[in-house]
């Protein structure tokens, strides 16, 4: 159970937990909202570290999509009649509403994707802002004692079901999602999930063994999300709400209330709150019929009594919700777009404004923060989407900030010194908060925090002026038309899961829920009447509150209304928040603090924005004192960071002052490579299909059980592709080739260790191919709905594309993908943008708790394989960017390429598309004999050495540990003689591993994918156990998972436990972790944790096979000279292979895992206010050894020797 916008990641075969959902970290905003993605730019990848803004937009239609083309912009405004923009929105077709006698609403939607399974999610309407002040988590713990201590859902386990719960400000959410049919006994599954549902909310037991288990559970979980992330996100909720409980009531609640409820505490805040009036089922999926699941719903839930206890409120919920007033930033209190006179009683009504106050930066300084961000937030009420207007008035705003964010990109690209490291855009509607935010987000190094307020305001400042050019207007519009075009040809393809997320959301703001073919037709009915003048008085209207920061009482007195929409008018900020780092080195840049480690896991991903909203939104809250710093030393050579709020003020006041011009327009083409170009092309190298290795002739007829065709180009180009029809007229490219960062040089160098991490970024953010510069590439990307990310793994480098199939989609793709390879771009400048990223990264390292534990774990293991760990800024000075270009581009060659398409597409057009683009590429191959391809070899050191802690100062009290230890490799063939050795745990004492191992079927072990199916197994078994064993009966984390680091290429991987606790706990949390993991060889897996295992991963891979990023994760490699053994015998008989394995198996593979305590390495983290004296001198010794050890291993002896001698080298 997880915060509002991650992952959702559901405990294996266990259910789960109830976590707590907190977050308006405006670089990963919290609720859900759709992202209408400005799908263009070259954007790095999660492997090189996106710190490109991420657009977010409240987007008003059924469903989600940021692909694939259609449709033209409008060249001329037609006149808009008033009749026509008034006229109602058509609700959702199939989409059933309706209210038992008791009170309970249901809503009820078919849906056929993912088919023959369904979603059930019953939301009771409480959360944390309706706690009293004695209840401060109240809500959270009753969601974990009533969902955990179901004995009906329990039942549900091993039935092909996932269930998990939440609470969130506004709302408590249980929610199931099962297959139609029981997998054990066939019968339906809706009538137990539904009754599995009444249980949990309405008839628990509440027993007190139960209460105590989840209270355990509720601190461990409090102390594990209080990152420094999620203060920041703590920082930004309060400031952002100071006026009402949202600002103070955070769904994990206060530590010392949850020790001291009583079961009497629950059961009256249950009474109060859990009756069927206050509760919404929502049943979306596979169903024939609507009637049907109506008939269920009353049967299940009908006989429950209206009224639930002597002190529950009158039946019915409240009619605002969330509970609470806002105060707005919008200066015109009779704007129609907020609805003032229609809202309900008790629902804000608005501001009466006459001279508004510039509202006062608030400061949030820390030690574990490395740089400056600021948060700049406008409130508003909620624009309820209802009629012809407010989706027009929707649609006007995407543009607005697609375009804003397009040109903030394009500084961000061209910025050498990288004033800005990142910044975010939203302008959406929050249900869980009841209000509409604007917010921009900018981070910098603090060095250039004013340069960084500077260039984002002032770029606000020239579109507010000067507005969007007719060229902007037109491609922003035809592809966000596109977009709604390919989104109604996907109806019926979207996951029943955001299908039901979307009408609770719509639901709970307001707003007319349709299909996907009704929004299109209702976008095309209004799209004609969009004039440029009113897009950009829209723009004024929602960006003043940036561009005139300062001068509001100007904008009030001005009177000049023509010059904002006349539906909103101007508007202002309501609160800016600004977090900074306690200290920086003497030039202003971030410092590294806390760390006792040298360089980190390849792990620039999490810079990546939308992986932080997956990483920073999770709930709880323990109090961050002011000021924070004192409880820490001074890091060496390190200065006071301060600012003050009057200071900030006035650097985005005088903004004002810096001169201002239009902007550029910019040539589009309608094609990268001109026809006369591409026939050159082809004249010239006479590209051909030939036949695969072993075949006579070319074929290309699908493989009659996969769908997949297998072709060869004459220039050694690898072409696998499937037609599928998950999301019609899109489609999905990926380009890899071998190599990646293990053929880096294990040294400092030129071409050395980070130089193809970098070389990927910096290819990234150049932005231009062949003659054209980066501004046309992104609006070409723009104007073809074409997302691009290039990264790089350990052993591969990846280019991966989504893109519209129709409309010259396909042509458009290719020929970025034959320019990137053959015509790259490269300047110093974008080498130096990724190399101060990078080491802004590093510098981050020691500050983050489970960031650093997990890499002293890692290092301790792999030594001196550095390609595993990321750059020092050693090694990031030594690359240069001939280096970082030689060897990222040797990869890039076309015998080194496989080329997988997944999608809905023309076979015909795609084949001869592919033959004349990629097979006009020149032929080469890679000379291995010129790199070095890294192998991993496992350190076996000391038991000290190999059992570490991280020790880190900070304000608040946490802890983690991490288990890590060598496993298979995905590949491995153990038929041959056994294979490749057992791990030698075996003769540690925890051998003994049954002889019937010697009896499982060598034709089964003989299979491709018998160890990756064995090691899958494995883990989901192992996850089952680690959760009921320390989570559940010994309650010593809230959090533990298993999980396997499977490589392709190299002959071996790994495998890590994460578990965290108190500090106090840890050490017994990281024993029992690991007790679980040896137990295996003295509490035997049984056949029914095997059968449990395989309905799991089956009923995931049923599902995840209608997803194109899955299928072509199963295309890539089938072709990969350097993964030999995966072919399309794997894809065939998968599902075969999973029905096969035998608990033999599953100890084949668990044999092979590194568990003696020679072979496995663990660190533990633990933070706090202070270290004692022996813990930080062992702290000082970490750090002093590893920074001798990476001297030496650079070649710097002289430093090394200083190093040991400052740090009692030469004492006696």
């Amino acid at each position: 159970m997880v915060a509002k916008g991650c992952v959702k990641k559901t405990v294996p075969s266990a259910g789960a937990g109830g976590a707590v959902r907190l977050g308006r970290s405006r670089g990963g905003t919290a609720r859900p909202v759709l992202r209408a993605r400005t799908c263009a730019t070259l954007s790095v990848s999660p492997r090189g570290g996106n710190l490109r803004g991420l657009l977010r937009v409240s987007v008003p239609v059924f469903g989600q999509s940021c692909r694939a083309p259609r449709s033209t912009a409008p060249t001329r405004a037609v006149k808009a009649d008033d009749a026509l923009l008034e006229q109602q929105l058509p609700e959702h077709p199939l989409l059933r509403r309706g209210t038992l006698s008791n009170g309970l609403r249901y809503v009820i939607l078919p849906n056929s994707t993912p088919p023959q399974r369904f979603e059930a999610h019953l939301e009771v309407h409480v959360g944390s802002v309706d706690e009293n002040e004695r209840q401060q988590g109240l809500a959270h713990l009753v969601e974990h004692v009533t969902f955990l201590g179901s004995r009906k859902r329990e039942q549900l386990l091993g039935t092909g079901t996932r269930s998990n719960a939440y609470t969130d400000f506004h709302h408590t959410v249980f929610h199931i999602h099962a297959p139609n049919l029981n997998s054990t006994n066939g019968k339906p599954m809706l009538p137990q999930v539904l009754s599995a549902l009444r249980e949990i909310a309405f008839e628990p037991d509440l027993l007190p063994s139960r209460m105590e288990k989840e209270r355990r559970a509720v601190l461990a979980e409090m102390q594990m999300m209080n990152t420094i992330d999620y203060r920041v996100d703590v920082q930004l909720l309060t400031y952002l709400h100071e006026e009402n409980a949202l600002g103070c009531r955070f769904p994990i609640g206060l530590e010392e209330q949850i020790k001291q409820w009583t079961r009497e505490d629950l059961v009256e805040f249950h009474d109060k709150w859990y009756f069927p009036a206050n509760a919404t089922l929502y049943v979306v999926g596979d169903f024939e019929s609507s009637d049907e699941v109506e008939a269920m719903v009353g049967d299940t839930f009908g006989d429950l009594l209206p009224r639930m206890g002597e002190h529950s409120v009158p039946a019915s919920r409240h009619d605002v919700r969330p509970p609470v007033k806002h105060t707005y930033g919008n200066l015109d209190k009779h704007a129609s777009a907020y609805g003032f006179g229609e809202h309900l009683e008790g629902e804000d009504e608005g501001l009466s404004v006459t001279v508004p106050e510039t509202v006062k930066p608030s400061i949030f300084r820390h030690p574990l923060l490395h740089e400056f961000s600021i948060n700049m937030f406008c409130k508003l009420p909620v624009m309820r989407v209802k009629n012809l207007q407010d989706l027009k008035r929707s649609f006007i705003g995407r543009v607005v900030l697609s375009v804003l964010k397009f040109r903030l990109n394009s500084h961000f690209a061209s910025d050498e010194d990288l004033k800005i490291t990142s910044f975010d855009l939203d302008f959406s509607d929050s249900g869980r908060e009841g209000c509409t935010v604007t917010t921009l987000t900018v981070t910098a190094e603090p060095r250039h925090w004013k340069e960084a307020i500077q260039l984002a305001v002032n770029e606000v400042r020239r579109m507010k002026e000067f507005g969007i050019t007719k060229s902007e207007f037109k491609h922003y519009c035809e592809a966000l038309l596109r977009d709604s075009r390919q989104l109604s040809e996907q109806a019926g393809t979207v996951p029943s899961i955001d299908n039901l997320d979307f009408v609770m959301e719509s639901d709970a703001l307001g707003h007319v829920v349709m299909d996907q073919k009704q929004s299109h037709e209702a976008l095309e009915s209004v799209v004609d009447t969009i004039e440029l003048k009113e897009v950009n008085s829209y723009a004024r209207s929602i960006l003043s509150y940036i561009s005139d920061f300062g001068s509001e009482a100007d904008l009030v007195r001005e009177g000049d209304e023509a010059r904002f929409a006349d539906d909103m008018g101007p508007t202002r900020a309501t609160s800016i928040v600004t977090c900074i780092p306690a200290y920086v080195d003497k030039d202003g840049g971030s410092i590294a603090t806390g760390g006792s480690h040298a360089r980190g896991q390849n792990s620039m991903g999490q810079m990546d924005h939308e992986e932080l909203e997956a990483i920073m939104e999770q709930g709880g809250e323990l109090p961050v004192p002011e000021d924070s710093g004192d409880a820490f030393t001074v890091p060496e050579n390190a200065v006071e960071f301060n600012l003050d709020a009057t200071e900030i003020a006035d650097v985005i006041s005088e903004v004002r002052s810096l001169p201002l011009e239009p902007v550029e327009d910019f040539e589009v083409p309608d094609n990268l490579i001109s026809d006369k170009e591409l026939g050159e092309l082809i004249a010239l190298s006479e590209p051909a299909f030939v036949p695969l290795e072993g075949q006579q002739r070319v074929n290309s007829e699908p493989d009659p059980v996969t769908g997949i065709v297998q072709k060869k180009l004459s220039n050694g180009v690898a072409v696998n592709y499937c037609k599928t029809d998950n999301e019609p007229q899109a489609a999905m490219i990926r380009v890899v080739a071998s190599g990646g960062r293990g053929v880096e040089k294990p040294m400092a160098a030129p071409n050395g260790l980070g130089s193809v991490a970098l070389g990927t970024r910096a290819l990234s953010e150049v932005g231009a191919i062949g003659q054209w510069e980066r501004q046309q590439v992104e609006l070409f990307c723009v104007s073809n709905l074409i997302h691009f990310v290039l990264e790089t793994t350990e052993e591969f480098v990846v280019l991966d594309f989504h893109f519209a199939s129709t409309g010259g989609g396909i042509r458009a793709v290719m020929e970025m993908i034959h320019l990137l390879l053959q015509s790259p771009r490269w300047d110093e400048s974008s080498l130096t943008r990724a190399k101060q990223a990078y080491r802004a990264h590093y510098s981050s390292l020691g500050k983050s708790l489970e960031r650093a534990t997990l890499n002293n774990a890692l290092t301790a293991m792999v030594g001196q394989s550095c390609c595993f760990l990321d750059p020092v800024p050693e090694e990031l000075d030594a690359v240069t960017l001939k280096g970082a270009a030689e060897v990222l581009m040797a990869q890039l060659v076309s015998r080194n390429l496989e080329v997988n398409v997944v999608g809905d597409f023309d076979e015909g057009e795609l084949e001869d598309t592919i033959l004349k683009l990629l097979g006009t590429l020149p032929e080469r191959s890679v000379d291995w004999s010129e790199w070095v391809d890294h192998s991993i070899e496992f350190v076996r050191g000391s038991l000290q050495q190999n059992n570490t802690k991280f020790l880190l100062a900070d304000s608040d009290e946490r802890a983690c540990a991490y288990i890590i230890g060598p496993a298979p490799y995905r590949w491995q063939d153990i038929s041959a003689s056994g294979g490749e050795a057992a791990s030698s745990s075996g003769s540690d004492g925890l051998g003994g591993f049954m002889d019937f191992l010697g009896d499982a079927p060598k034709e089964r072990q003989e299979h491709p994918l018998f160890m990756s199916v064995s090691l899958s197994l494995m883990a989901e078994i192992i996850n089952s156990r680690l959760f009921t064993t320390v989570r559940d009966s010994l309650g010593l984390t809230y959090d533990v998972s298993f999980e396997l680091q499977l490589l392709d290429r190299m002959k071996k991987s790994w495998y890590s436990v994460s578990v965290t606790s108190t500090p106090a706990k840890i050490d017994d949390a990281l024993d029992a972790s690991l007790h679980v993991l040896r137990e295996l060889t003295s509490r035997r897996v049984s056949q029914q944790e095997l059968d449990r295992a395989r309905r799991t991963l089956l009923a995931r891979h049923e599902t995840d096979l209608k997803d194109n990023s899955y299928l072509i994760g199963l295309l890539t490699h089938l072709q990969c000279g350097t993964v030999p053994r995966k072919d399309l015998r794997c894809l065939r008989e998968l599902t075969s292979v999973y029905s096969a394995a035998t608990v033999a198996d599953i100890y084949e593979a668990y044999n092979r895992l590194g568990l003696s305590d020679q072979e496995i390495y663990t660190c533990t983290g633990v933070s706090g206010e202070s270290l004692g004296e022996e813990e930080a001198g062992r702290q000082k010794q970490l750090e002093a050894a590893a920074a001798i050890a990476m001297a030496s291993r650079n070649g710097n002896l002289f430093e090394a020797l200083r190093i040991a001698l400052e740090n009692g080298g030469g004492k006696k």
